[in-house]
C-alpha cells in the first residue's frame, strides 16, 4: 500500500457511513493525476470539520470509493472564530486575502463595501470560495472558511454578532490586544486603500467596535488584513 497524506475534498453529502466517494475534480486528480490505485491510502475533508482517512476500495470511470478506517474532527482549527470584514478593492487582491487569510486560520471572510472601496460584482464570490477550499486543503486544516456575499459596511455592521470587534484606523491607539482567551468570536474590520471614513469608524465605535493602529507604516488594505489577523490570532494562541 502506497502511503500519500495530501487531502482531497469530499462533498459532505457523499460521505457515507463505511466509506465515501470522490467525484468530478476530485476523482480527476486522484485517478489522472496522482495515479492512484485500489488498495491505495487517502485523505479526504468535508469542510465541515471532518478528516477522513481511508483505503481506496474501488475507482471507476467518473468517481472513487474510499473506505472509512478512521475520522477525526476539527484537526487544524483554531480556537478563536475571526471573521475578517474586508473592503472589496480592485484586482485580485481580494483573492490573496482569502488564500493567504485560510492559511493562518481566519474562518470567514465578509466582503464589504464602503465609502471608498471600488465595488465589485458579486460574481467573484464563487471564484473565492473556490480559493479557500484550494487553502484549506493545502494547509491542514479541516474546516472550509464561507466567504460570504459582498454587503454595506453599516449593513454587516448592524448585523454583527461577535464577542469583540476591531477596526483599522490610522489614527488609532497602537495595537494592544487583551483577554482574548475570553473571546470565541472575533470580527477585524478592515477598509480600502483609503482607509474607512471618520464617519465610518464614528459609526463603528457606537456599536462597540475599537479602532486600532497597524503601525506607522501605511500598509496595503490585503497587507493590513493578514498584519492584523496574524496580531489577533497570535494573541489568542493559535499561531504558537
Amino acid at each position: 500500500m502506497r502511503r500519500d497524506f495530501r487531502q482531497f475534498y469530499v462533498e459532505p453529502d457523499n460521505v457515507r457511513r463505511d466509506d465515501f466517494v470522490l467525484t468530478a475534480d476530485e476523482c480527476r486528480h486522484a485517478i489522472k493525476v496522482l495515479r492512484k490505485r485500489v488498495g491505495d491510502e487517502l485523505c479526504a475533508i468535508d469542510g465541515r470539520g471532518r478528516l477522513l482517512h481511508g483505503i481506496i476500495a474501488r475507482i471507476d470511470r467518473d468517481h472513487v470509493i474510499v473506505s472509512v478506517m478512521k475520522v477525526e474532527e476539527n484537526i487544524g482549527e483554531p480556537r478563536l472564530q475571526l471573521t475578517l470584514a474586508q473592503a472589496i478593492a480592485k484586482g485580485h487582491s481580494f483573492d490573496l486575502v482569502v488564500e493567504k487569510g485560510t492559511e493562518i486560520g481566519v474562518t470567514a471572510f465578509q466582503p464589504i463595501t464602503t465609502m471608498r472601496s471600488i465595488v465589485e460584482p458579486s460574481s467573484r464570490v464563487q471564484r473565492w470560495q473556490k480559493k479557500a477550499l484550494a487553502a484549506t486543503k493545502q494547509c491542514g486544516r479541516s474546516r472550509c472558511p464561507l466567504v460570504f456575499s459582498p454587503v454595506p459596511f453599516a449593513t454587516f455592521l448592524q448585523s454583527d454578532r461577535c464577542d469583540r470587534a476591531y477596526i483599522a484606523h490610522e489614527a488609532a491607539e497602537p495595537f494592544h490586544l487583551k483577554e482574548l482567551d475570553k473571546c470565541a468570536a472575533i470580527t477585524l474590520y478592515i477598509g480600502p486603500e483609503g482607509g474607512f471614513s471618520e464617519e465610518e469608524v464614528q459609526q463603528a465605535q457606537e456599536f462597540g467596535v475599537l479602532p486600532i493602529s497597524l503601525g506607522k507604516r501605511r500598509l496595503r488594505s490585503e497587507t493590513a488584513a493578514l498584519v492584523a489577523s496574524i496580531k489577533i490570532l497570535h494573541a489568542a494562541g493559535e499561531l504558537g
